[in-house]
This record gives structure tokens, C-alpha cells and sequence, in this order.
């Protein structure tokens, strides 16, 4: 609902209504206002960013686990789209021939293939919150999600561009899309937004991806035999900087500003 950030964010109008509304001068005003208190006029200025509340949760991967089935995927997709919202995928799956498969994987899926999954890290200091002009990007303040009032967004791209983690290739998306996606920050064309994972945090299972991937189910019914804890998604707390760091780095390409970041 408009205007209530700890209720699920709306569609809002289309494209072309938010453009026209912030046009006007009361509008750019508030937007400025709404800039100035997540610490953006600062940082224009040169300035540190202030610290967002840390996520309570993230997507936490394991390529070993995956099997390319895109259930995830098509999951995300479907929950979001029930809310009103875009309907592009959160997470998303990439071939991966150098992935290890776990032997329990392959030997209950042999020769299904290699893979890794690709989603937004919910980052501590969460670039993406410091350069929107309008207030679009939020912290959910009951599970700390960072996420997109897709109804305020204006689609200027910033978030995209300053987002620390880079996509693969589409050219090796196993869903063989092509989104034009280089970050964990897409640009609907069809609502004319931005969007990302925001932990699907009215669920109360939780983001859908991990509830619903068949191998955490087969996990949960010992069907799959792995090493205990482990989940192909899993949703741990990221209170601790450990477990992000760990997850950063195998998140993290080469040449990536992640490499760099002080998050």
C-alpha cells in the first residue's frame, strides 16, 4: 500500500503518470528531502553514506547443490506478479562448468549439468540506497530487506549502476533470456521500473525461491543426503559479518567493486 513500508509495495501507476507527478515542483522537493535523510546529499558531496539497518536475512547459494531446474526462478516470478509487481526474476541461474557437484546431487541427477544461482546480497552498506533521487529504494524495517517501491521508481538506473555485483554473462543464463541484466538490479520494460529481491518478506515462509527449490525439499524430507545445514538456498541470518564475507567472495568476480568494498 502506498505509503506504508512495512506493508507488500504496490504496482502504482504506470510509467508515464510517475514521470508526469514528478515534474512538479512539490515532488522534486520531497525527493530532495527524501535524498538529504538517507545521507544522498552527503555522499554527492563527497561525504560517507550513513549505515543501513543490517538485513535479518539473504539468499545464501550453493552451487553444489543446484540442478538448473529454474524453479526459483519461475517461483519468484509468480509471487511477484500475484502482488501486483514485476514479474522478472529476483535470482537467476547460470551455467557454470567449473561448479563441483555434490555427489549426492549426482548421483540421484546425473548428467544434469553445473550451475550457480545469482542473487542480490541484501549488503550492509547497500550502494544502491544512497543514489536514488526519489526514495524508491527501502529498507523493509521488520526484515531488513532492501527493496523497490516499484510505484515511486522512475527507472533512472542509478541503483543498477552503483550496485557492487555484477551479473555472468547472459549469453550463459540457463533460462537463455535476455534482460539486458549487468547487476543483481533489473529494469522492467513492460512497468518501466527497477526491481530486485526483496526477500519476499510478506511471505511468512519466507522468500518463495527457498521454501519452494525441490532439492531444499528433499533435503527437509531426507530424500537428499548432504552434510548437515546445508541447503541448495539457504536463508541465514546475515547479522554476522563472517557468514556476508563468505558469501561475498564467492559472489564476487573479477575485477568486480565488491573486490574493493568496505561493506
Amino acid at each position: 500500500m502506498v505509503g506504508d513500508e512495512t506493508t507488500t509495495p504496490a504496482a502504482g501507476d504506470s510509467g508515464a503518470t510517475r514521470r508526469n507527478v514528478l515534474k512538479g515542483g512539490a515532488a522534486a522537493v520531497g525527493a530532495f528531502i527524501a535524498f538529504e535523510a538517507i545521507g544522498g546529499v552527503s555522499l554527492a558531496a563527497g561525504g560517507s553514506p550513513k549505515p543501513a539497518p543490517l538485513s535479518n536475512g539473504v539468499i545464501y547459494p550453493d552451487p553444489t547443490l543446484c540442478i538448473g531446474c529454474l524453479t526459483c526462478e519461475v517461483i519468484c516470478s509468480q509471487v511477484h506478479k500475484a502482488q501486483g509487481l514485476s514479474d522478472l526474476p529476483r535470482i537467476r541461474i547460470y551455467n557454470d562448468p567449473s561448479t563441483q557437484v555434490d555427489p549426492a546431487v549426482q548421483e540421484q541427477y546425473p548428467g544434469r549439468g553445473q550451475f550457480h544461482q545469482e542473487p542480490c546480497l541484501q549488503c550492509p552498506t547497500a550502494e544502491c540506497l544512497y543514489v536514488c533521487p526519489v526514495n524508491a529504494l527501502r529498507v523493509e524495517p521488520v526484515s531488513g530487506a532492501r527493496f523497490i517501491r516499484e510505484d515511486v521508481c522512475v527507472a533512472c538506473n542509478r541503483c543498477a549502476e552503483a550496485c557492487i555485483f555484477p551479473t555472468s554473462p547472459e549469453s550463459s543464463a540457463t533460462n537463455e533470456l535476455k534482460f539486458g541484466q549487468l547487476s543483481r538490479i533489473s529494469y522492467d520494460p513492460v512497468k518501466d521500473n527497477f526491481t530486485k529481491c526483496d526477500l519476499c518478506y510478506w511471505r511468512e515462509g519466507g522468500p518463495a525461491c527457498a521454501e519452494r527449490c525441490p532439492i531444499n525439499i528433499r533435503i527437509r524430507q531426507g530424500i537428499l543426503k548432504v552434510e548437515a545445514g546445508r541447503m541448495c538456498l539457504d536463508v541465514p541470518s546475515v547479522n554476522d559479518k563472517t557468514s556476508w564475507d563468505n558469501l561475498r567472495k564467492i559472489q564476487t568476480f573479477a575485477g568486480a567493486p565488491a573486490q574493493d568494498s568496505k561493506a
